[in-house]
């Protein structure tokens, strides 16, 4: 790192993914070498599945005092291909900086979505993620990524912090980190010219003078235009031999989007469903399955 520099890191990712846990970890190992760092979320009332934000800032030799979030990144890193097309996750973005993505598209394929002076880098996390640790949660996976594009910490160094943080699973975790590092590609050229940011068109909440008696400020309309259906990675599928009818994941659905078919048998509303997996831990016959895709 430069001396007196400070490298600020934003990371953008759903609720139980593990963003937060990334940039702990980030921080951790940072601090290991002897640097200085930061790691610290922003939360609102997400839940599980919804955009969520975490920041790091790591600096070589000199103390950090801000304590504000990080609005002008060095590093943007996006653990969850969907949050590309949702939200600006370049905004902000430091002319000389990096853009690391996990998806399954190319480097070429993915640069043709920005403008902007600096580096993309892009692994299929969530493929090694699913084959190593068995699931989608790709915090640790996204750290090798990290590495790879900046060389902000060294891989050994995440060691301790990750051997501390998943104790008898820290072993797969440090395979699927290693093996991101090996398989992260990055872009050789960077657009020139004029950055141009994606632009999105943010909804506008009406003003109190403007809501019509014995009207709520929000419905189930807003479920739609938010689109919660493009939040999973996973969605249910109901084995109706095991199947008993009985309703209780429809009763445990958080956004009310399983309903009963014609045959009696239950479904989820794939448009609304965000792949929380409520519904397959609350089916006490193991009816329900959550797999793979959107």
């Amino acid at each position: 790192m430069e001396k007196g520099r400070t490298i600020e890191i934003r990371w953008h990712g759903r609720g139980g993914q593990g963003a937060v846990t990334s940039a702990e970890i980030t921080a951790l190992a940072a601090m290991r070498e002897g640097k200085y760092a930061q790691a610290f979320p922003s939360f609102g009332p997400e839940r599980r599945g919804a955009p969520v934000l975490a920041f790091n800032r790591i600096s070589g030799d000199t103390p950090i005092r801000i304590r504000s979030g990080v609005v002008k990144p060095d590093i943007v890193i996006v653990l969850d291909p969907g949050l590309v097309t949702l939200i600006n996750v370049v905004d902000g973005l430091k002319p000389g900086g990096a853009l690391i993505v996990n998806s399954t598209r190319s480097v070429d394929d993915l640069k043709q979505e920005f403008s902007g002076d600096w580096k993309l880098a892009v692994v299929d996390a969530s493929h090694i993620a699913r084959e190593l640790l068995g699931v989608n949660i790709v915090n640790t996976t996204m750290l090798g990524a990290l590495i790879k594009t900046t060389g902000i910490i060294n891989l050994e160094s995440l060691n301790e912090p990750i051997n501390e943080k998943f104790g008898a699973r820290s072993k797969a975790n440090f395979e699927a980190c290693n093996r991101a590092f090996k398989e992260t590609v990055l872009s050789e050229i960077t657009t020139s010219g004029p950055k141009k940011d994606k632009k999105f068109q943010a909804d506008r909440l009406p003003k109190w003078n403007e809501l019509l008696v014995g009207c709520a400020v929000t419905d189930v309309g807003n479920t739609k235009r938010f689109c919660t259906g493009d939040w999973k990675s996973e969605h249910p599928e109901w084995n109706n031999d095991v199947c008993i009818k009985c309703g209780i994941c429809s009763l445990y659905c958080p956004e009310a989007c399983i309903s009963q078919q014609n045959d009696g048998f239950f479904r989820a509303d794939l448009f609304f469903c965000k792949g929380c997996g409520i519904c397959a831990q609350e089916c006490w016959t193991r009816a329900i399955k959550m797999v793979e895709g959107s």
